[in-house]
């Protein structure tokens, strides 16, 4: 390492993802991303260090943005495009929801964490070289990766690619030069059926294989727009309660090092781990005010690096948040969208899932659960296995799935018991049971269960009565992805890419109604509820494409009435804005959006017209 970095400072290639690279490296020795040298070993590694990270800022400072994209070495492993028909990202570099819930399972020998990329295609899709190299491994299983992998040396560049989970064995021999953009493998799945799991595993690692970097710092691709659709149960970060701010970006993620202990084991996170959070929240039936004329506002919220993950006051009057100092637990924080005023501490963690009448609060303090009467400040614990509750659109009634163990994609998914009650706890009911999948509230009477067809990608749909306990079947659905009740239940918003009819590919919308059809909508992209009849979704580009198109990141907002079909583009096309990790939440009176920038790392609002 000190080498390494002694030899970049005293004359090196000073190029932009090199600068990076030392920069983090030498960060990582120290503290990651502080340098606080608590491990410090003499002033010559203080000094070292500190002028790589310099000279690492300083280049950063004085390169535009197409110089940082340009000075890029690998390219995306697909000579394809993104889309519903081709491949989309699945899962990030690092410190991810996937690795926190399943890292010991899948990742125990990386620290835990997620030690590549994951893109999601169909079994069979051309998988390309991302850089010339020549070929190092062939099929190497002590790698895991099945059932088939391949791995390229990078000479000039002093980095090795892996491709993991290929459908069958590649037809190169070691020693053999490809070259970028030369087709070197086809996707498959680990569990060898096309059907469980299929996607690419890449990583880039050090020529010894001990060390996997961050591929976004060294693939040039559009990592934003790729990152705002294509998430399943694995995408975006988990936050340390403890470190509310560390490990939050795509970019800013620790190296994996093989011989390292690991890193996610948090003694407080948000979200919870997956066996444990609540249902999605579902708001009851409302309109929003019309949209007026011209386009939304814009303004800042918060300093530059902070904070991911936003959430709203249940009377959208402000945006709530986690900041604070490493070591200490997190403050949450209030920050007014009426006047532009200093945030303002409320609360510390853990955090808490609040009624849609503002009236209730969950929480879990020492595993066990309470329902909380924010008025009184009366409390009560109801027995959920350690299971968060949501609670019903109209703030009456609670629910929450109890899993007796992980339910580990790829595996049998576990039998999962199906709670309800009152909101004060009493009431105590068990639904039912059904294999893994989900539930989400409708009404205040009905749920919607989702539930995997064995070890597959397909989800049968039902409708379930709370009062009768029959469930009502709705629809089935292949590659279901990112479903999204409406307010009041009425409706289903969900995507289906990869159908075996490529044009029956996209974003469906569907009334929770018996003999209803799915209905495939006129866009492709991030899509949020604003109310019970419009939703709001991302365009992509300078022609405000409503498709997924790769183009820096530049979005812009739109909504779509389900009832007249009608859209329109509702931020000012000048202005475009770069979201991060797809994290965006719509206010709960439909008026306002909160994001967080990935160009200054800040919440900004936007206000609808």
């Amino acid at each position: 390492m000190l080498k390494a970095l002694e030899y970049f400072i005293i004359g090196a290639d000073h190029s932009l993802f090199q600068a990076k690279r030392v920069a983090q490296r030498a960060c990582a020795l120290y503290s990651y991303r502080s340098c606080t040298w608590k491990d410090a070993r003499g002033m010559r590694r203080r000094l070292i260090a500190c002028m790589a990270l310099a000279l690492a800022l300083s280049a950063l400072q004085n390169a535009p943005h197409s110089q940082a994209q340009s000075n890029k070495p690998f390219s995306l492993p697909f000579n394809t495009p993104p889309g519903p028909t081709t491949w989309l990202l699945s899962q990030q570099f690092g410190n991810t929801v996937g690795a926190f819930n399943y890292g010991r399972y899948w990742y125990a020998g990386g620290q835990n964490l997620h030690f590549g990329l994951d893109f999601w295609a169909p079994c069979g899709t051309p998988v390309v070289a991302i850089a010339d190299g020549i070929v190092d491994q062939v099929d190497n299983l002590s790698f895991g990766l099945e059932p088939h992998n391949l791995t390229l040396f990078h000479r000039d560049l002093g980095y090795t690619s892996v491709y993991g989970h290929l459908n069958a064995k590649p037809s190169l021999m070691r020693g053999q030069p490809v070259r970028r953009g030369e087709v070197i493998a086809t996707v498959g799945d680990p569990d060898r059926t096309c059907q469980s799991r299929p996607h690419l595993h890449l990583e880039i690692r050090s020529r010894d294989y001990r060390i996997s970097y961050n591929p976004v710092l060294l693939i040039d691709a559009d990592w934003e727009t790729l990152a705002s659709i294509g998430y399943h149960h694995f995408g975006g970060f988990v936050k340390d309660l403890y470190h509310p701010n560390r490990w939050q970006s795509a970019y800013d993620q620790p190296d994996v090092d093989f011989n390292e202990r690991p890193l996610n084991d948090f003694l407080l996170s948000y979200p919870p781990l997956a066996r444990n959070a609540p249902p999605p929240l579902t708001l009851p039936n409302f309109n929003a005010p019309p949209l007026g004329e011209g386009y939304a506002t814009m303004r800042r919220l918060t300093r530059p690096g902070c904070c991911a993950l936003p959430f709203w006051a249940p009377d959208s009057s402000a945006v709530y948040y986690y900041d604070g100092a490493d070591g200490a637990l997190a403050t949450r924080y209030a920050v007014s969208i009426q006047a532009e005023s200093a945030p303002q501490p409320i609360g510390e963690a853990p955090h808490r899932y609040y009624s849609p009448d503002g009236l209730w609060e969950v929480l879990q303090i020492d595993g066990r659960t309470r329902v909380v009467n924010r008025a009184t400040g009366e409390w009560r614990e109801i027995a959920t296995g350690g299971a968060f509750p949501q609670f019903s659109p109209n703030s009456a009634r609670l629910l929450w799935h109890r899993h007796p163990a992980d339910n580990i994609p790829g595996g049998i998914p576990p039998l999962t018991e199906v709670w309800v009650a009152n909101v004060d706890g009493s009431g105590r009911d068990l639904l039912g049971t059904q294999q893994g999948g989900a539930v989400y509230w409708l009404d205040e009477t009905r749920l919607l269960a989702v539930e995997p067809v064995g070890r597959t990608q397909t989800f049968n749909l039902a409708l379930w009565d709370i009062r009768t306990r029959q469930k009502m079947p709705l629809t089935q659905v292949k590659n279901l992805r990112g479903l999204q009740v409406a307010p009041g239940g009425a409706i289903i918003l969900f995507y289906a890419p990869f159908q075996d009819d490529p044009t029956r590919s996209g974003v469906y919308g569907m009334l929770t109604k018996e003999g209803a059809q799915p209905v495939l909508l006129p866009f492709f992209g991030s899509y949020r509820w604003r109310d019970s009849k419009t939703i709001l979704y991302l365009r992509y580009g300078a022609d405000a494409n409503p498709m997924l198109n790769l183009n820096g990141g530049q979005m812009l907002l739109a909504s779509y009435d389900v009832t007249t079909g009608e859209q329109r583009i509702l931020t000012d096309p000048t202005q475009p804005f770069r979201i991060a990790n797809d994290d965006w939440h719509v206010s709960p009176d439909g008026r306002h959006v909160v994001f967080w920038s990935a160009d200054d790392s800040a919440l900004w609002l936007i206000s609808l017209p």
